[in-house]
C-alpha cells in the first residue's frame, strides 16, 4: 500500500480509530499524576502506531523504584500499567524544553517524505530519546510495511528536521542516501504573545506547576505543526 493511499484511508477511519493519544497527550496523563517525573523521562516508545499508537509507554529514571527505573504505558487518556523493572539500561533525562514536535507531527514528516521517495509503509514504531551530549530530544521513527521493514528515519523533536535516514524503496528496497534531505525551517519559534494578567512563565524561566509546563509545551507543538503545515504546502 502505498503511503499516499494510506493517508486517504485513515482520513476515513472511524472516529475510535483516531481516538489514540499522542505522546503529548500521554505525557500530560503522567505530568497530571506525577509532576515531578516529568523532569526524569528518558524514553517514549509506541508501537504499531497507525499513525498513532495504541499504547504509548513513558520510561521514568526513578532512583525509589525497583532497579532504578519506572515504565508507565498509558492509553486513551488513562494510566493502564505501571512497572518496575529489575534492571534496564537507561539514556540520558529529556530535555522538554527543547521539544517542539509532537508524534502526529512526526506522522506529517514521515509521510511526506515516503510519499516523495515512493515508499510504501502501514504502521510505524516510534522512539522519543533525548540527543547525543544532552542535546535536543530526537524522534527515531521505524517503518513498516506488514511484517517487513520499510526503513528507518530520525527526526529532530525541536525544529523537525531529518537527521538521518535509511527508507526501503517499493520496487526494490535501494538506501535512499542522507544528502538526498532537506531540513525543515530551522528558524527559532517565537515568544509567545500574551496580554493582561501573567498566568504562564516565560521561555527560560521555571514551570510553575503541570498546567503552566504543558501549556507552553502544547503551544510549542501548534506553531511548529503550523510550520510543518506550511512547509509542505510550499
Amino acid at each position: 500500500m502505498k503511503s499516499m493511499v494510506f493517508l486517504a484511508l485513515l482520513l476515513l477511519a472511524p472516529v475510535a480509530a483516531r481516538a489514540n493519544d499522542t505522546a503529548y497527550t500521554a505525557l500530560r496523563v503522567l505530568g497530571k499524576r506525577d509532576a515531578a517525573a516529568l523532569n526524569n523521562v528518558v524514553e517514549v516508545r509506541g508501537r504499531m502506531g497507525a499513525p498513532q499508537p495504541d499504547v504509548w509507554k513513558v520510561v521514568v529514571d526513578d532512583k525509589q523504584a525497583r532497579g532504578g527505573v519506572r515504565e508507565v504505558e498509558v492509553q486513551r487518556g488513562r494510566i493502564v500499567a505501571e512497572r518496575t523493572p529489575m534492571s534496564r539500561g537507561l539514556g540520558s533525562r529529556m530535555n522538554f524544553n527543547q521539544l517542539n514536535l509532537d508524534s502526529d507531527g512526526v506522522f506529517t514528516v514521515v509521510n511526506q517524505e515516503a510519499q516523495k521517495q515512493n515508499i510504501a509503509f502501514d504502521h510505524l514504531d516510534y522512539l522519543l530519546k533525548a540527543g547525543t551530549g544532552g542535546g535536543a530530544p530526537v524522534w527515531e521513527v521505524q517503518l513498516y510495511e506488514g511484517s517487513a521493514s520499510a526503513g528507518r528515519m530520525a527526526i529532530a523533536a525541536d525544529s523537525g528536521s531529518i537527521l538521518d535516514a535509511a527508507l526501503v524503496r517499493a520496487n526494490g528496497g535501494s538506501r535512499i542516501p542522507r544528502e538526498d534531505y532537506q531540513p525543515i525551517d530551522r528558524r527559532p519559534l517565537p515568544d509567545e504573545e500574551r496580554g493582561g494578567q501573567k498566568r504562564w512563565s516565560e521561555p527560560g524561566e521555571s514551570f510553575q506547576g503541570p498546567d503552566d509546563f504543558f501549556h507552553r509545551l502544547g503551544k510549542r507543538f501548534e506553531r511548529r505543526g503550523n510550520q510543518l503545515k506550511n512547509f509542505f504546502r510550499n
